[in-house]
């Protein structure tokens, strides 16, 4: 499927792993990257996921419609937690116009650029960059395909700890050097990091209700039921009481009549003989 860059919709997310102890990450992953690659065919949907001890970050692209929707699946998916949406909105071209879904967290320099970006958010996920993601994940693909690409603009640190990461602890930040000369890049604007606050706020309020419609959604379906059940006890009961009330009715109709009977008795004249 092929689309014009004003129908084309990107959306980067990172979300926390939460397979447990005795999962099989590795098959794991395998089973998410042969669901997505199933399914993104055909939706015209292309991307990447990295995947560390501690967090999964993938980029979708294609349709708006298609993206959103694999998007609602994932979060859904029990195998992530805390999914954070680092950016979306049109995009001009494909970042991954030949990968279904490329998987590049396998590879040694993958793993030490998630962890340089993790390292500058603080291992918190909701203060990662949406664009560094992007581009850290086209980075590794076109390593992989072989095409030379520019040096990606973040740290290099040791390996992620993915217990740390998981637990996403609050720690302060490490003071930096100052530069003697400006820096080259401009400030990240304050508005985008409260933008993403409310972003995540509004998903989990959405979450929250989705949760709470489902809740109503059952408890109507069963006062449904409770209502047809009292109706048909109710039904049992009225016919009962019409069957009472018949026979009650012909008891006293026998009541009256034997009342009045020795009364006719007594009216009728008694013959004397002379």
């Amino acid at each position: 499927m092929i689309l014009a860059g004003s129908d084309l919709y990107r959306l980067v997310y990172a979300s926390k792993n939460l397979l447990g102890p005795d999962d099989d990450p590795a098959g794991a992953v395998d089973q998410i990257l042969d669901a997505s690659r199933r399914n993104n065919g055909p939706a015209g949907i292309t991307g990447a996921l990295l995947f560390n001890g501690g967090a999964f970050a993938q980029v979708l692209e294609g349709p708006r419609d298609a993206v959103e929707l694999t998007f609602e699946r994932i979060q859904r998916d029990l195998r992530h937690g805390e999914v954070t949406v680092l950016q979306c909105g049109p995009a001009e071209s494909r970042g991954f116009p030949d990968w279904s879904m490329a998987f590049v967290g396998r590879s040694p320099r993958g793993q030490q650029l998630w962890s340089g970006l993790a390292a500058e958010s603080g291992f918190d996920l909701t203060r990662l960059d949406g664009d560094a993601v992007f581009s850290m994940l086209h980075t590794l693909v076109l390593d992989e395909e072989g095409t030379p690409a520019a040096p990606a603009a973040v740290a290099v640190v040791a390996d992620l700890d993915a217990a740390r990461l998981r637990a996403a602890p609050e720690p302060a930040p490490a003071p930096r050097p100052q530069p003697a000369e400006p820096a080259a890049a401009p400030a990240a604007s304050p508005a985008l990091g409260v933008l993403r606050a409310a972003l995540a706020e509004e998903r989990q309020r959405t979450t929250a209700l989705r949760d709470e419609l489902d809740d109503l959604r059952i408890a109507l379906a069963a006062g449904e039921a409770q209502v047809a059940a009292a109706m048909r006890e109710r039904d049992l009961w009225a016919e009962r009481a019409r069957l009472l009330a018949a026979t009650l009715c012909q008891e006293a109709e026998a009541v009256r009549r034997a009342a009045l009977r020795p009364s006719a008795e007594e009216a009728v004249p008694v013959l004397r003989t002379a």
